[in-house]
């Protein structure tokens, strides 16, 4: 039994090298630094225009526009497409497998030469092994237009350590909004991109922080609303696991709190075994996470996934509330 104390540390010693391993990657691919750590409120904040942003001169909003980092990055997005739109690039040329960047087959055409700005153009990340690709991340594109309304375009970073952070954001008239938000680790013995978590912003002061494999957080910037029954029972009607409604989020805090409280009274009512909300709430999220991220910040892809994992932690929670009430009636 003695040995059982070296488990832990000698497990993490392992997961640790997995991920140690340094890329030495040239500077013009690895993207800009701004993406490796996002206050996405701040920095919404920071590119939202004042609502006369458009009858300002010039100059003005010149000034304006020094305030969003998004438009100072230092490093050339738009010249990366120059290094690979005629083929993969390796990167990265490691003893076991190499990293590669590449363009989306569909945007071969593109006469780039010519000086023609590339619309739409996607790039990948791509762990090869003996010309195999075993694992692939999306990088980033160019501006995507979203109907009459704006353009969506999403930035990355890589850094030194075999870290990707990618950043998905939407222009319009308003400004510019950070949208989704992902952090990935190599795991050079797997041959994996690993996500680690993800930011997800609603646009209606909603923020989703998923770590994995087991937390789910709700970063509210208004007040937690209570919300009646006849709403209640009205949203939870309408649960739609492919669209993502407002009034979710009032739903789960509502099933999140109740859990909360029936957890408080029965630890008053049982002095001997003590049960955890925070253990407990995990390991509810833990296989509500199991489901398929998103792969882009696109709407389409964001609304459903958000709503399947919040229809699956409220069942989880509902459920257990009805087990406590159960044990509290005997």
């Amino acid at each position: 039994m003695k040995y059982s104390h070296y488990l832990v540390p000698l497990c993490l010693l392992f997961s640790t090298y997995c991920y140690s391993q340094h890329y030495q990657i040239e500077d013009k691919y690895l993207g800009d630094p701004l993406f490796r750590k996002i206050d996405m409120n701040k920095l919404e904040k920071d590119c939202t225009y004042p609502p006369n942003y458009w009858q300002l001169s010039d100059s003005k909003r010149e000034e304006i526009d020094k305030l969003c980092p998004l438009n100072n990055l230092k490093f050339d997005f738009q010249g990366l497409y120059k290094f690979i739109y005629k083929e993969p690039v390796i990167i990265y040329n490691g003893q076991d497998f190499q990293l590669t960047l590449s363009m989306s087959e569909d945007n071969e055409d593109n006469d780039i030469e010519s000086g023609v700005t590339i619309f739409g153009g996607g790039i990948s990340l791509s762990i090869v092994k003996d010309n195999i690709v075993k694992d692939q991340v999306y990088l980033a594109n160019n501006s995507i237009y979203l109907s009459d309304f704006g353009v969506a375009y999403q930035r990355y970073f890589i850094s030194p350590q075999g870290e990707i952070y990618t950043l998905y954001l939407i222009e319009v008239e308003e400004g510019i909004f950070p949208m989704f938000w992902k952090h990935y680790k190599i795991d050079n013995k797997k041959m994996k991109f690993v996500l680690q978590d993800m930011l997800l912003n609603v646009t209606d002061g909603e923020l989703y922080q998923i770590i994995y494999p087991n937390q789910f957080n709700v970063i509210l910037n208004k007040p937690v609303t209570k919300i009646d029954h006849k709403k209640l029972k009205s949203c939870e009607d309408k649960y739609d696991t492919e669209q993502y409604y407002s009034c979710y989020i009032d739903v789960y805090n509502h099933y999140n709190s109740r859990l909360k409280q029936k957890i408080n009274l029965l630890n008053k009512n049982n002095n001997t075994i003590k049960k955890s909300y925070l253990k407990l709430q995990q390991k509810m999220a833990s296989s509500c996470l199991e489901l398929p991220p998103p792969v882009s910040g696109n709407r389409g892809e964001t609304d459903p996934y958000l709503s399947k994992v919040m229809f699956c932690l409220i069942q989880n929670y509902k459920q257990e509330i009805t087990n406590i009430e159960k044990q509290l009636a005997h």
